[in-house]
């Protein structure tokens, strides 16, 4: 299930922009009902010399890119990003939430909601538990400050 949170623009207060003249942040805000499926060297094997992924991986990536494209049409984030997360868990198994991660990372690329993951330069990441239920939240800020 797709839902669409938003998209805005918002205006940074105070006399020091955090980059130069312009004072303006965009936010884009996703949801994706599922959690990322972790990628990892084990879940990518070679048959006859290819490289495939396992149906499982294969399958969040249609749903996820899917979901997003319902909810975000907008241009492709160029500049220095702040990404929020906030990961629903069904329950407290042990899950790798780096690889989780570089799933999100991958598909918010191939949407071309982001241009490439090295723009992320701050990062926030949640971890909620709730009996039963999945999903994952995602707030991107772009026009932050990228000298620190």
């Amino acid at each position: 299930m797709a839902r669409y949170i938003g998209e805005r623009e918002s205006s940074h207060s105070g006399d020091n922009p955090p980059h130069g003249g312009d004072n303006t942040q965009k936010v884009v805000e996703l949801y994706i009902s599922t959690l990322p499926v972790p990628k990892s060297n084990r879940y990518i094997r070679r048959r006859g010399g290819k490289v495939f992924k396992p149906p499982r991986i294969k399958n969040w990536e249609v749903r996820a890119l899917w979901e997003i494209k319902q909810q975000y049409s907008g241009s492709t984030l160029l500049g220095p990003l702040r990404m929020e997360v906030e990961l629903t868990l069904p329950n407290r198994r042990k899950r790798d939430i780096d690889n989780m991660l570089k799933s999100l990372w991958d598909i918010l690329e191939k949407a071309k909601v982001i241009g490439n993951d090295d723009q992320i330069q701050e990062l926030y990441v949640i971890k909620r538990y709730s009996k039963g239920q999945q999903g994952t939240k995602i707030r991107i800020i772009e026009g932050i400050s990228d000298t620190q």
